[in-house]
């Protein structure tokens, strides 16, 4: 029996999958390979690829640009995980934390937060994620977001949310509620 070479590799990212770079740090900034059991600080810009993780700590702050997405900024005390970075569906975990969005690509863009999930569809947007308190509050400053929910019946709810809204999350109480920025 011949078993054929497998193509995934852990070390590297598919081939087709989205290369960022570090545009920007400072602070304290720690990032995790795909490989590497913990994350490591840095102090100098690098490349990213899917599977990484990026995070900021209380004074730290990143800029990641994207080339075919746009840029993503990271306050301090935000942890980031870059899930899938394939040019059809980028999608990130963001797990703690604020982060803003300049989204100039046209492609599906997907933050994963907490139980929300968020799909970027243009211009500028910032989501923050207050893991201890089990909210989520994504304020779109220009552009478009929709974002998907179960509620306490399991059922599945997507909603529009335009420029010059911000849309609350409880993810404990499973309330929701958008008001103007």
């Amino acid at each position: 029996i011949i078993i054929p070479k497998s193509l995934f590799s852990l070390e590297n990212a598919p081939t087709d999958a989205l290369v960022g770079k570090i545009a920007s740090l400072s602070g304290k900034v720690a990032w995790q390979s795909r490989v590497a059991p913990v994350a490591i600080l840095i102090n100098s810009p690098l490349k990213l690829q899917q599977g990484e993780e990026v995070d900021t700590y209380d004074n730290g702050n990143v800029t990641i640009n994207f080339a075919q997405f746009g840029t993503i900024t990271e306050s301090f005390n935000t942890q980031v995980n870059l899930i899938q970075a394939l040019p059809e569906n980028f999608v990130i975990e963001q797990k703690q934390g604020t982060i803003t969005f300049d989204k100039t690509g046209v492609n599906q863009t997907s933050v994963i937060a907490l139980d929300l999930l968020i799909n970027i569809d243009s211009g500028q947007s910032s989501i923050f994620v207050d893991k201890d308190n089990s909210k989520i509050t994504v304020s779109i400053k220009t552009g478009l977001a929709t974002v998907a929910f179960n509620d306490n019946a399991n059922n599945t709810n997507v909603i529009s949310i335009k420029s010059g809204d911000k849309y609350i999350s409880d993810d404990n109480t499973k309330t929701r509620l958008i008001k103007k920025l």
